[in-house]
């Protein structure tokens, strides 16, 4: 059985939902997030974010063959964001890199909210009863003083007629209260529409503007501050901009970006310090050069 909580705790919990954005409330409302993983690890996590409690029935052990189709649709999830990116995870790397070492957060909807041509889509088979994933956030770990790398954010959104604005940044803050997470690093390609969530979470502290060693060159990695009031601000619904900035960075401008990249290894420290500035086809990152 979940804890349950204090009438403090709760009243203070629906103060916070009164303060984020409709948008969000509306998801809480119709979804429901899940949490696929090793169920030791289940008790070190927090299972009630602003109010919102986990089901028992949505706390997937990974390890249990019961859960194996909700796997694969999770799985599949994975396949439809990233596939044709050339960046779709082969289903021993979701276990072996996400599901034990720390597990996968999402939110998904009952069987009978989603539509005929979207649970095919997911292959869905007839007799499946569960929970429909809808989207996920993985992050594990790293022996670097208690900070995550995130390595995966989904979102099937686009592929429900948009019903759920915001349902990818809601993931991901979720996600960073339920593992505790506070600095966390991540790695994304600059023109990227995922640098409009972490963006509008927290400033992002540049560890490499160009990254050959991806698969992706034309990628970045950054370090993010996950604090509570960071969340709560981004979740608010007001979106963060930079007014201020030492360089807008263009996403197409590879020979800057690895210009950047050399002064970062020389010891610059760089950040995106707000969300993207959009000029006709052009999309530009507010960058700030920090005094050491």
């Amino acid at each position: 059985m979940l804890p349950k909580l204090s009438f403090s705790i709760q009243y203070a919990n629906i103060i916070i939902l009164m303060n984020i954005d409709v948008k969000y409330q509306n998801i809480l409302n119709e979804a429901e997030p899940y949490l696929l993983g090793n169920p030791k690890a289940f008790d070190k996590y927090n299972l009630s974010v602003f109010g919102k409690e986990f089901k028992e029935e949505n706390l997937k052990n990974c390890l249990a063959v019961k859960n194996s189709n909700f796997f694969s649709l999770v799985h599949r999830m994975d396949s439809l964001t990233f596939g044709h990116q050339g960046m779709g995870m082969d289903k021993w790397v979701f276990f072996d890199c996400s599901a034990m070492p720390a597990g996968i957060f999402g939110f998904g909807i009952p069987k009978e909210k989603a539509p005929e041509d979207f649970l095919q889509m997911l292959a869905v088979e007839e007799d499946y009863e569960g929970l429909i994933p809808i989207s996920m956030y993985m992050a594990i770990p790293t022996s670097d003083r208690g900070r995550w790398f995130g390595h995966n954010l989904s979102s099937l959104n686009s592929f429900l007629g948009q019903k759920y604005p915001g349902l990818g940044l809601l993931t991901k803050a979720f996600a960073c209260r339920v593992f505790g997470i506070h600095m966390c690093y991540g790695a994304t390609q600059w023109g990227s529409s995922a640098l409009e969530i972490h963006t509008q979470l927290a400033n992002m502290q540049l560890r490499a503007a160009h990254l050959p060693a991806h698969t992706h060159p034309n990628s970045l990695c950054y370090l993010s501050d996950y604090s509570e009031k960071n969340i709560l601000n981004a979740l608010s619904g007001k979106k963060r901009s930079l007014e201020d900035y030492d360089l807008l960075l263009n996403a197409e401008d590879i020979e800057r970006q690895k210009k950047l990249h050399q002064d970062i290894e020389r010891g610059l420290k760089v950040e995106i310090g707000g969300r993207p500035v959009h000029q006709g086809k052009d999309t530009l990152y507010p960058i700030n050069f920090l005094e050491v």
